[in-house]
């Protein structure tokens, strides 16, 4: 398998990607052992530190930094190679993870670390077969939605879980394929999508996605999240995609019923769709991971960068971690 399994994903096609998981090994067990005792995504962490903090992670490494700041402050190993990262109202992380040694049946990770923390406090349930992608925590109930897909055909679906613990409820939607990713907003309602002209939406309270179309089609979404008022997918314009150098873009989707309406684009000077990696928004803020680097933003408005960190390693995601 490509060291780095997100990126592998978008750029193979299916039967070359089937190849590569044939050959790298044996499945792994259908429900991860627990690491530490699990807690409720609600729960504030019994151990953490004050302050913000930025949770890199990629081939099987986590790395964190002060924020804003961006000193070094800890760094650990993780057993899968990192797919996506997400954290919640009270600062805890949560990383979704690929199989360590992937085959037709292998079954990935979603760990949980409180904030601070290097090693994780819980291994949450993973259904067998099933890689995880991405996460999202809501901040009205502590649940925790995680994107997956199969890795014997990449088909997709979502697990809830409830509080941020415990066994997930899946659920399905034709709206979406491979690599989905997730956001919810401040409501409650998670929107899930993979890219193109299409997503889906699931309204709080309810137990079925409504489909959603949106008024432009977009190239594969590295990462779907609320900046405090639109859904913001990042993701780069498909028609421009024909071996030139393109570059990353955040798409504002206003989401009302069954249609999404692009109300605006932020666009960013070297940000290669290439090596994007993933952002996290904090306000006036985004932070992304492109090439080898933690590069800060301002947003909307985009442009020029306002800090680089040079990191070691491509990184594939990032997420804040606030103080507890």
């Amino acid at each position: 398998m490509r060291t780095i399994f997100r990126a592998a994903c978008r750029a193979l096609c299916p039967s070359v990607f089937a190849a590569l998981l044939a050959a790298c090994g044996t499945a792994q067990p259908a429900v991860n052992p627990a690491v530490g005792q699990p807690q409720s995504a609600l729960r504030v962490p019994s151990h953490g530190t004050s302050g913000a903090l930025l949770y890199v992670a990629g081939n099987h490494v986590i790395q964190v930094y002060t924020y804003p700041a961006g000193s070094p402050s800890g760094s650990s190993n993780t057993p899968g190679a990192v797919t996506g990262i997400c954290s919640d109202a009270n600062g805890n992380v949560f990383i979704t993870e690929a199989p360590k040694k992937s085959s037709h049946a292998g079954t990935g990770y979603v760990q949980e670390y409180a904030h601070g923390g290097t090693s994780p406090i819980a291994s949450l349930q993973v259904p067998a077969g099933e890689m995880p992608m991405d996460c999202s925590s809501d901040a009205t109930t502590g649940d925790l939605a995680v994107t997956q897909q199969k890795s014997s055909n990449y088909a997709p679906s979502v697990a809830i879980y409830s509080g941020g613990s415990g066994t997930p409820k899946i659920l399905q939607t034709d709206a979406i394929g491979a690599d989905p990713q997730c956001g919810y907003d401040d409501a409650g309602n998670l929107f899930v999508t993979s890219g193109g002209n299409v997503g889906a939406e699931l309204a709080a309270g309810k137990s079925s996605f409504n489909t959603v179309t949106l008024d432009r089609t977009l190239g594969g979404v590295k990462h779907a999240q609320w900046d405090g008022k639109y859904f913001a997918l990042q993701s780069f314009q498909s028609k421009h995609h024909n071996g030139e150098i393109v570059e990353e873009r955040i798409y504002r989707v206003q989401v009302s019923g069954s249609t999404g309406k692009i109300a605006g684009i932020t666009e960013f000077k070297n940000w290669p769709e290439k090596v994007s990696g993933s952002s996290w928004i904090d306000g006036g803020t985004i932070v992304g991971t492109p090439a080898s680097e933690l590069a800060f933003w301002k947003y909307p408005d985009g442009g020029k960068t306002m800090k680089v960190i040079h990191l070691k390693s491509h990184m594939m995601a990032v997420t804040l971690s606030s103080g507890s």
